[in-house]
């Protein structure tokens, strides 16, 4: 299976000036990577950051998708369509801070799931449970509520479509904290995961996994059949770092 290695640069960085760096950075990479680079370069810089990596392999995309349509009276939003006509390829879609401070539920990713597919755009989406619902041993609940967005979702009926899908773990208490499950944890979650799209009737999809991925631990994630790559923060911002973790990837 196909493996990605993503770097969701969040809020990041503050000028121009460092993302165009960091992206042709990420260009450089992506020549001898044996595995799909991918970057969520911040609204406000995606243009620019995709005329930069225009001729290399690097999957550019967007962090967030607006819900209700290709235009309209929606301050603030930026929709699926005007991200595509501004060249990106994919949408981070349920991400566990979006999910927290944006009050995002079930109701509205699935608008933005369609609203994505329906515009070309591949889709990550995000699931993860907290601390309190790690410790409680309530991960694999949550993670089937979070995953039910794609039950029924008659945009991915299609065989093509579901081609265009990947599911991000991310357990919450693990991004940015430099605390991860252990290795037979994630296996087993992503197992699960892919059994769980099975039986919605979505087969192949790749599982990622993210939270405090590193230049240290990458090798031993890439090494798990189960593990289909990484979705990248902090790490992905340092140019060293996160050609470590493609490298990891690309060997499997």
């Amino acid at each position: 299976m196909v493996k990605y290695v993503i770097g969701n640069w969040k809020l990041n960085p503050a000028t121009l000036t460092e993302a165009a760096a960091l992206a042709h950075a990420i260009g450089a990479m992506a020549n001898d990577a044996n595995c799909h680079i991918g970057c969520t370069p911040s609204f406000v810089h995606l243009a620019a950051v995709r005329e930069i990596l225009k001729h290399s392999s690097v999957w550019v995309g967007v962090q967030d998708i607006g819900a209700f349509g290709a235009t309209g009276a929606f301050t603030g939003d930026v929709s699926a369509v005007q991200a595509v006509d501004l060249g990106a390829k994919f949408a981070i879609i349920g991400h566990s801070e979006r999910r927290a401070y944006h009050k995002e539920d079930n109701s509205l990713l699935v608008k933005k799931i369609t609203q994505a597919i329906s515009a070309g755009l591949a889709v990550v989406l995000c699931v993860g449970e907290t601390k309190s619902e790690y410790e409680q041993g309530e991960t694999l609940g949550v993670l089937d509520n979070q995953l039910s967005v794609l039950n029924g979702l008659t945009v991915l009926q299609d065989k093509f479509v579901q081609d265009k899908l990947l599911i991000a773990y991310e357990p919450v208490w693990a991004i940015g904290t430099g605390l991860t499950p252990t290795i037979d944890e994630v296996v087993a979650v992503h197992r699960h995961i892919k059994a769980n799209l099975q039986h919605l009737g979505v087969d192949d999809v790749c599982v990622l996994y993210g939270g405090s991925v590193n230049d240290k631990n990458a090798a031993e994630f890439a090494g798990c059949d189960a593990v289909n790559g990484a979705l990248v923060g902090g790490a992905s911002l340092k140019v060293q770092s996160f050609a470590t973790i493609v490298e990891a990837f690309a060997q499997f």
